[in-house]
């Protein structure tokens, strides 16, 4: 079986942008993660915004997020989070009204809301925070290669601004896409940034 040469592009690049990620001194890495969660609250959409999805940090080489929810929540903000949908192979999103009361283990051990909290639907959201590995200057974003994201971002209403904080080692030249792969409106890091000029208007 011959391989597929632009999966294995992806494949290198998430390795080589973690390895980068995971290589920041300590204190560059705080520096970074403080200045994107001093920045959060004041990302183009947000303060308009009521239902707001945020996606919860697990893995060492995510932009940490737990404060971030927490500063929205304390906001008034309607916080929604995803929880993954193996069967369906699709996030559905849920009500987050406590870090510390309502997360669970998901199936792939990522925190998500628990059973029984209040679901939206993807074209309820107003605004989003979307993750990602890698970005590049078009605004697409290299995952982790299952598609759930690539799947949700089309659902969402197309008015609801979809942005990316992201440390300065996720910024590569380009992101090798396919047909399905969904861009972002916005890519914030602390050493530069970039919106779309079809930024969605409040």
């Amino acid at each position: 079986m011959s391989t597929d040469p632009l999966r294995t592009a992806k494949s290198r690049l998430r390795s080589l942008v973690v390895d980068r990620i995971l290589a920041m001194s300590e204190v560059n890495r705080l520096h970074e993660e403080q200045t994107l969660q001093d920045c959060f609250q004041t990302l183009p959409g947000f303060d308009q915004a009521k239902i707001v999805l945020l996606f919860i940090a697990h893995l060492p080489e995510e932009v940490a997020t737990r404060s971030m929810i927490e500063d929205a929540i304390g906001r008034g903000k309607t916080v929604v989070c995803p929880r993954v949908d193996r069967k369906e192979r699709r996030l559905r999103l849920f009500r987050l009204d406590s870090f510390e009361d309502d997360l669970v283990p998901g199936p792939f051990g990522i925190p998500e809301p628990k059973p029984g909290s209040f679901e939206f639907l993807p074209k309820e959201i107003d605004w989003a925070l979307i993750p990602g590995i890698a970005f590049d200057v078009r605004g697409y974003r290299l995952g982790r290669g299952a598609g759930f994201y690539d799947r949700l971002i089309p659902l969402l209403n197309p008015k609801a601004p979809r942005l990316a904080l992201i440390l300065d080692p996720q910024w590569v030249d380009e992101v090798p896409t396919e047909p399905h792969d969904q861009p972002v409106h916005g890519v914030i890091g602390t050493q530069r940034s970039w919106l779309s000029p079809e930024f969605p208007a409040s």
